[in-house]
């Protein structure tokens, strides 16, 4: 675990990845659902985070981290990701592999009759 500086408040503390400390994590979850809630309830403005700060009343830093940390990404809209979409090919070619027809047709042996050709009897 790494010493990090909180990117909104300063203060010192154990991080393994997040430069947000606990204490503004939260503040950071509640600014998000404002914002959420805001975007949701005005689906047709077209907003930077500046506007989107002065219209839920919040600190334009705190806004910025969220968009940077990519909490506003499509997925909360009907557009995908690229990684989203990956995980859904694979999830596809998954369930493909799992319920093949070729699978289901074929006779089950053991290993000597696979390996050696023989069969008990």
């Amino acid at each position: 675990m790494n010493m990090t500086a909180c990117d909104v408040c300063g203060k010192i503390f154990g991080s393994s990845g997040r430069a947000v400390c606990p204490a503004c994590r939260k503040l950071l979850d509640i600014v998000y659902e404002k914002a959420r809630t805001y975007l949701r309830d005005n689906p047709k403005a077209d907003i930077r985070a500046p506007e989107l700060a002065k219209a839920i009343g919040e600190d334009i830093r705190l806004v910025e981290i969220i968009v940077a940390e990519g909490r506003f990404d499509s997925k909360d809209g009907p557009q995908q990701t690229e990684e989203e979409k990956k995980r859904q090919r694979l999830l596809a070619e998954i369930e493909k592999s799992l319920s093949s027809p070729s699978e289901k047709n074929q006779a089950y042996s053991t290993y000597g009759q696979g390996r050696h050709g023989r069969s008990q009897g």
